[in-house]
């Protein structure tokens, strides 16, 4: 029998919930192609096979999960609960670190932020935090100070998901709002957060991730802007996430969730941690004090278990709201360490395997075929959990070896723009509920490149295993701005992957050019019939001639994405109402600075491209795939059929009279140029009385041009302009709306060279409009 990707286990039970049932004992030319270099990395990144095996040494720790929870009895708290319900009476982490010390651990982990978002840090990011709490102090560190003075390293835990702020996306099961989706702003505040963890406090040995890859996904909160920011900031810092997954595909190592029955496996050789409770429940209730703990001969047998997996064990150990640990707890931890000794003569960690240590997140994928509501985008989601995982597969219930579904099919992956340095592709097998050797897993494959997807050079001939592991594809570095991988074979005679990672090995591909599209003007020309997309009537649709309301503005958004403003209008196209299904409109609306306007150009054949929304994944059609004049444009699911979805974008003169004598939109190979490196000198926020101005310094020599816009909460409420004109820096001056109060804002600077531009941003606190100084 054949599995489709979206069988799966029965249950779905949450990590949390989960415990009740387990107990404590108990998964294009210029379509492609500058915004130069990503984040400045560190001189020198520590040997990562070094760092695995100092982590697998470690073999015993203490998570503490502290927070909102501790005082409302849940182990997950309900969103927007003020932070003084946060009042310990005090809080003794260096109880904590002598109990540690006495089990016998070597580290420990502090949830420093947990999914309601309290943060244990007096963080600048948000109010949720400490610093307005029943307990102002700096728990963070507190606890860093503690553990280091016991000699036991130190690692933060930290929630993607966060349900105050809010920091969420549709998953169809936690957060059930189709409208639900990361904005640009919550990768800022994320970031930011980061940054204030891991560069206030000391060397962080470990950074454990979770309600990532479970919930958002590490495409919306791009995976390599955090990688990048832990190896600059923390270069000896492992990252691991819990996304269920039993091989290291999500992080530096593999996290299995006991509660969840994901265990190690008997002869792994993963540099690997297993974590489990020592009470009932993830955070102190008011019954951990007299319940019975998990026994020290089962903790002591655990960890001889593990050690021959190369696993450790993380032992959770609830503060109570005394800001210590129960009694119980401690004299439990105390008999484990006299019972436990590690075993000096385990053998070193056996070498690991080499993976896309560097990815580059990309921003859509094509296909030459998919199964209905399996498309190519499931494959780069970035998404991953038990009995929630998402595939681009080609099964089918009729015949595989014949029809439209038929092996050889190809993925095609869009990085946004042309890349130096791409030498590797990771393939993850479909993960659950595998069906005995007709899972779809890719046998036989052929991997190329390209530069403008159009022309390809093939890279690599794999033959795989027809099993669960990930797989890798490696070759001398490329330039590259698409990657194809060709499946050949698959076992059930068709293909599921579960994700592909394109990027390098041992050191970071480095962003050449976003392409040469940004400031142009140009019409969409649907490839079937030559029609334009035009405002007419009371939405967008397909139209003849010249019309001047068939004339877009590109402008990059610096991630790989794009917007299209109708010139007439000065507004955006977008996706309607925030929808997720296919056949709803697309339309016009102002400046959000919001996914739904973001879209990715993907080049897919000579001269045609389609066009795929940043928070749908769906692509711009036409009703009922009609391409006569007056067709409505729609969303529609990739379909590598239909011509209604491929578009030519004429590149017009700056009157917009007619079209250019050369305008297909892959126009050549991206200049690859580098882009002008700016740097963000000042941001400073202007107050007297009630006028209020946001001041920004740039330093860009050779930039041709600069904008600057303020937004809050992803509408833009002021904007300005300016052209150096060869001065090596610029200073713009953003007038704050006089019916604004108090508020958090983003101040966006694009600046443009020749070779591409590049956006900077930073976040500011406006004050309310009653004067005073400078800020």
């Amino acid at each position: 029998m054949q599995a489709r990707c979206d069988e799966a286990p029965a249950g779905g039970l949450s990590r949390r919930g989960l415990l009740t049932t387990a107990g404590a004992a108990g998964a294009a030319g210029a379509l492609a192609g500058g915004l130069g270099g990503s984040v400045a990395l560190a001189d020198a990144v520590t040997d990562n096979h070094a760092l695995l095996a100092r982590f697998a040494g470690l073999r015993f720790g203490m998570v503490n999960h502290f927070g909102i929870g501790t005082f409302t009895g849940e182990d997950s708290a309900a969103p927007g609960r003020p932070p003084t319900t946060f009042a310990p009476t005090q809080v003794d982490c260096a109880q904590w670190a002598a109990a540690a010390k006495a089990a016998g651990m070597t580290y420990g982990v502090l949830t420093v932020k947990l999914p309601d978002g309290f943060a244990l840090w007096p963080s600048v990011w948000s109010t949720q935090n400490v610093a307005n709490s029943g307990w102002t102090q700096d728990v963070v560190a507190a606890y860093v100070e503690a553990f280091r003075a016991q000699g036991l390293r130190v690692g933060f835990s930290f929630s993607m998901w966060d349900r105050t702020q809010p920091v969420e996306a549709y998953d169809g099961r936690s957060v059930t709002d189709p409208r639900a989706s990361v904005t640009p702003d919550d990768v800022d505040f994320v970031l930011g957060q980061l940054d204030e963890l891991l560069s206030g406090y000391g060397e962080i040995d470990l950074l454990v991730t979770e309600k990532w890859a479970d919930r958002a996904g590490q495409r919306a909160i791009s995976v390599q802007a955090v990688r990048e920011k832990v190896r600059a900031l923390q270069p000896n810092c492992l990252m691991i996430d819990r996304g269920a997954l039993s091989v290291p595909w999500l992080g530096d190592a593999v996290y299995f969730e006991e509660p969840m029955g994901i265990r190690a496996p008997s002869g792994n050789t993963f540099a690997a941690v297993q974590g489990q409770t020592i009470a009932s429940s993830w955070l102190w209730r008011t019954s951990t004090p007299t319940e019975s703990l998990v026994s020290a001969s089962t903790t002591v047998s655990r960890l001889k278990e593990l050690e021959g997996r190369y696993t450790s064990l993380l032992l959770n150990c609830p503060p109570n709201r005394n800001g210590r640990l129960d009694t119980n707890v401690v004299n439990r931890l105390a008999e484990i360490g006299r019972s436990w000794k590690p075993n000096t003569a385990r053998a070193a960690l056996p070498t690991q395997p080499v993976k896309v240590e560097w990815p580059v997140v990309p921003v859509a994928a094509w296909a030459t075929a998919a199964r209905d509501g399996e498309g190519p985008g499931n494959a780069i989601d970035g998404r991953s959990d038990n009995g929630w995982e998402t595939c681009w597969s080609t099964w089918t219930s009729g015949n595989p070896k014949t029809g439209p579904f038929a092996l050889p099919q190809s993925l095609v992956v869009d990085l946004g723009g042309t890349w130096s340095g791409i030498s590797a592709v990771e393939y993850l097998p479909k993960q659950w509920g595998r069906q005995n050797g007709t899972d779809g897993d890719v046998t036989k494959a052929a991997i190329s490149t390209s530069v403008d997807g159009v022309s390809w050079t093939k890279r690599a001939d794999v033959s795989w295993a027809a099993d669960r592991n990930a797989k890798l594809a490696t070759w001398a570095p490329v330039t590259a701005a698409y990657v194809r991988l060709e499946v050949l074979a698959g076992s059930g005679n068709y293909a599921n992957v579960g994700a592909v990672k394109v990027g390098g090995t041992s050191s970071a591909p480095v962003l050449l050019s976003r392409g040469a599209l940004d400031g142009l003007t140009v019409r969409l020309v649907q490839a079937a019939g030559g029609l334009s997309a035009q405002v007419g009537g009371a939405g967008l649709v397909t139209g003849g001639g010249a019309a001047a309301r068939q004339l877009w503005r590109l402008a990059s958004t610096g991630d790989g994405y794009w917007t299209l403003e109708e010139t007439a209008s000065g507004q955006l196209l977008e996706v309607a109402d925030d929808a997720r299904a296919a056949g709803t409109a697309v339309r016009l609306g102002d400046d959000a600075d919001s996914y739904r306007q973001h879209w990715a150009l993907t080049t897919v054949a000579a001269g045609e491209a389609v066009l795929t929304n940043r928070f749908s994944g769906l692509v711009i059609s036409t009703a009922g795939a009609v391409t006569g004049t007056g067709a409505g444009l729609v969303q529609g699911v990739p379909a590598a059929g239909q011509r209604a979805q491929r578009w030519s974008l004429q590149v017009q003169p700056v009157d917009g009279t007619a079209p250019a004598a050369a305008s297909p939109s892959t126009p050549g190979v991206p200049s690859a140029a580098p882009v002008v490196a700016p740097t963000l000198n000042r941001v400073r926020v202007l107050a007297k009385r009630r006028r209020r101005t946001v001041e920004v310094t740039v330093a860009a020599a050779g930039a041709t041009r600069v904008e600057a816009r303020l937004s809050v909460t992803g509408a833009v409420v002021s904007r300005r302009t300016a052209a150096p004109g060869g001065a090596p820096s610029v200073v713009l001056r953003l007038p704050v709306p006089r019916t604004l109060g108090r508020a958090r804002a983003t101040v966006v600077v694009k600046v443009r060279g020749t070779g591409g531009i590049v956006v900077l941003k930073r976040r500011v606190v406006v004050p309310r409009p009653t004067g005073g100084a400078a800020s």
